[in-house]
C-alpha cells in the first residue's frame, strides 16, 4: 500500500487532536505543540475548507464556525486562530456576526468574497462593499431577482483586484452592467468570467494586459462587436485561456471574428468556443489558426450540421496534429457521452499535450476514420503510436454510438479502460474475443498489443468480459509456446471494479493471468 500524501496525513493528524479535550485539561506534552506555525496554519485552511489566500470552496459551507472549534483545541491554537489575519481574509456566507467577526480580524490583509446564490441583505452587502478597497477575489453569483447586487459594484473602486467572475443565472436572458472597478489605478485583473453579463462599454480598462483568463458566456444581447473582441484580444498579450461561449455578437448572428495580424496571443494554450449557430463553424476555423493553441472544445449549434463545423476545424488543426504525431508521442482516444476527445501526448515531455474534442459531432466515425487515416499515413508501421482507448457512459450515445468496425481500426491500442457502458462495449469485447479468418494459417487478433485492462464499472453481462480476457490469454500462451514472433500479447493488467465480477470469475480471471496481473477495486 503507497504512505498517504503529506496533505491527507496532516490533515488526519489535524482531525485526529481536535477530539482531544479542550485546553483547561490538554496535557503539556501535545504532540501538536511540536508542529511550526507555517504548518498549523495550511492545515487550519484546509480543515476549514480554505486552500491558500485565494480560493474558497463554497461547497464546504460557512468556514468562521470551523475556525471557532479548532480554538477549542488548546491555547497555542487558539492564539494562531485569532492572530493570522489571513485565515479571516474570506466573507463566504450571510451571518453578520461571522462577516463582522472576519472583516475585523482579517486587518488588512486583501479580502476574498464570494456569494453563491444567497438572498443578500442590503445592509450587510453594504457593509461589504465599504471593504472593495481589500477586495483581490470577487465571485458573485447571483437570480435574476437579485440583479440589482450586481449594479452596487457600478459605484466600488477595488484597485487590488485579480480575480472577478459575475454569474447571472439564468439561460434566456442577461443583464448590463458598468464595471469601472480600478477607476485611476492600472487594472491588476488576472481572471475574469462574464457569464450572463453584458458591459455597458466593452472598451473598458477591466481588459488590462496581466489577463491570464477570460470567460464570456451566455451573452444573448448588448454583446460586444466584432471589434471589440479584436481591441479586447490586443490589450490582453498574456491571454492563456479563452472561452467564448454562446456569445452573440451586436453587429451579426454571433459569429467569431478572424484575429487577424493585430491580435498576436502566444501564450494562449487552451481555446474554448461554443457556437451559437451553423453559421459560426467557418469564423471559428479561422479563429482556431491562432499560434499555440492546444485545445479545442467544439460544440455545435442547435441548428449546427456537424459536417461542417468538424470539416472547418479539422482544415485548422491538422497540421498541428500531424506534428505531434510526427514528434513520436502516444494517443488517447476517449469517449464519453456524446463527446470524443483525442489527447496527443508529446513523447519528450510528459506535461506537453495536445487535446481535441468534439461534442456532437453526429458521428464518432468521422473522427475516428480521420484518426484512422492519419495514423496510416503518417507513421512508419515499425514504429507505431501507443494508443489508450477509455470508454465512459456510452449507453448514453443512442444514435450517435460510433460503430464497433471504426474502434477496431485503431492500431496499437495498449489499454483499455471501461465505464459504466454496454451499447458499442459488448460489441467491442465480443470482437476482441475471435481471432479474424487466418490467411496462412495464422490467427490475426485485433488490437494484438492490449496489454492493461480497466473496468471500474460495466453494465454488460460479465460473461462477455470474462470470454475475451480468457480467449486471449490463452491465444497468448500457445503463442509463447510455439515460439511465434508476430501476433497477441499476454495481458499484463487488469483491474476491476468489485461489482463486475462474482468472487468465482475473479478466481477464474486469477488462475489465467496470475495474482501480479490482477488488481480488484474497492469502490468507494
Amino acid at each position: 500500500m503507497d504512505p498517504p500524501s503529506k496533505t491527507t496525513h496532516v490533515t488526519d493528524i489535524a482531525l485526529t487532536v481536535t477530539t482531544s479535550p479542550v485546553y483547561d485539561c490538554a496535557p503539556q506534552t501535545n504532540e501538536s505543540d511540536k508542529l511550526p506555525v507555517e504548518l498549523l496554519v495550511k492545515i487550519f485552511g484546509y480543515v476549514s475548507g480554505l486552500c491558500g489566500s485565494s480560493h474558497m470552496d463554497l461547497s464546504q459551507g460557512p468556514y468562521v464556525p470551523k475556525l471557532h472549534n479548532l480554538g477549542q483545541v488548546c491555547r497555542r491554537w487558539l492564539e494562531i486562530v485569532k492572530g493570522t489575519p489571513k485565515l479571516w481574509a474570506f466573507v463566504t456566507d450571510l451571518d453578520p456576526a461571522n462577516v463582522a467577526l472576519a472583516l475585523d480580524r482579517s486587518q488588512s490583509h486583501p479580502l476574498g468574497v464570494a456569494f453563491a446564490h444567497m438572498p443578500l441583505r442590503r445592509p450587510l452587502y453594504a457593509t461589504v462593499l465599504n471593504h472593495s478597497q481589500r477586495w483581490i477575489r470577487l465571485d458573485i453569483r447571483v437570480s435574476p431577482r437579485e440583479v440589482e447586487i450586481l449594479h452596487g459594484l457600478e459605484k466600488v473602486c477595488a484597485p487590488v483586484l485579480q480575480h472577478l467572475r459575475l454569474e447571472l443565472s439564468t439561460s434566456n436572458k442577461n443583464t448590463t452592467i458598468i464595471l469601472d472597478l480600478f477607476r485611476d489605478h492600472p487594472p491588476r485583473l488576472t481572471s475574469l468570467a462574464l457569464v450572463g453579463i453584458a458591459m455597458h462599454n466593452w472598451n473598458s480598462p477591466i481588459f488590462g494586459p496581466h489577463l491570464h483568463s477570460l470567460q464570456l458566456e451566455r451573452i444573448h444581447t448588448s454583446g460586444p462587436t466584432r471589434e471589440d473582441l479584436r481591441s479586447i484580444l490586443h490589450t490582453c498579450p498574456e491571454l492563456a485561456h479563452l472561452e467564448l461561449a454562446y456569445v452573440v455578437f451586436s453587429d451579426g448572428s454571433g459569429g467569431f471574428p478572424p484575429l487577424g495580424p493585430r491580435v498576436q496571443l502566444p501564450l494562449l494554450h487552451s481555446l474554448l468556443l461554443r457556437p451559437v449557430s451553423s453559421a459560426d463553424a467557418m469564423d471559428i476555423a479561422r479563429m482556431a489558426e491562432t499560434p499555440c493553441c492546444k485545445n479545442y472544445l467544439v460544440s455545435r449549434g442547435i441548428e449546427s450540421p456537424d459536417s461542417i463545423v468538424f470539416s472547418a476545424i479539422v482544415l485548422q488543426i491538422q497540421p498541428l496534429f500531424e506534428a505531434y504525431i510526427a514528434s513520436g508521442c502516444s494517443l488517447q482516444v476517449h469517449l464519453i457521452g456524446s463527446w470524443i476527445r483525442i489527447r496527443c501526448r508529446d513523447g519528450q515531455s510528459s506535461s506537453s499535450s495536445f487535446i481535441l474534442r468534439f461534442g456532437k459531432v453526429g458521428s464518432c466515425e468521422k473522427v475516428l476514420d480521420w484518426l484512422n487515416k492519419i495514423l496510416l499515413v503518417r507513421r512508419p508501421p515499425l514504429s507505431p503510436i501507443p494508443v489508450d482507448v477509455q470508454l465512459n457512459y456510452t449507453a448514453r450515445w443512442g444514435s450517435s454510438s460510433p460503430s464497433t468496425d471504426d474502434l477496431l481500426r485503431l492500431s496499437n491500442v495498449r489499454s483499455l479502460t471501461i465505464t459504466d457502458t454496454y451499447g458499442c462495449t459488448v460489441r467491442l469485447l465480443n470482437a476482441l474475443s475471435i481471432p479474424t479468418p487466418p490467411s496462412d494459417g495464422c490467427d490475426r487478433w485485433l488490437w494484438p498489443s492490449l496489454r492493461k485492462v480497466n473496468v471500474s464499472a460495466f453494465r454488460g453481462p460479465s460473461t462477455v468480459l470474462l470470454n475475451m480476457i480468457k480467449t486471449r490469454a490463452e491465444a497468448a500462451l500457445r503463442r509463447k509456446k510455439t515460439g511465434g514472433m508476430d501476433g497477441i500479447v499476454m495481458l499484463k493488467k487488469l483491474e476491476v471494479g468489485e461489482d463486475v465480477f462474482t468472487f468465482e470469475e475473479f478466481e477464474a480471471v486469477r488462475a489465467v493471468l496470475g495474482n501480479a496481473a490482477v488488481m480488484r477495486h474497492i469502490d468507494n
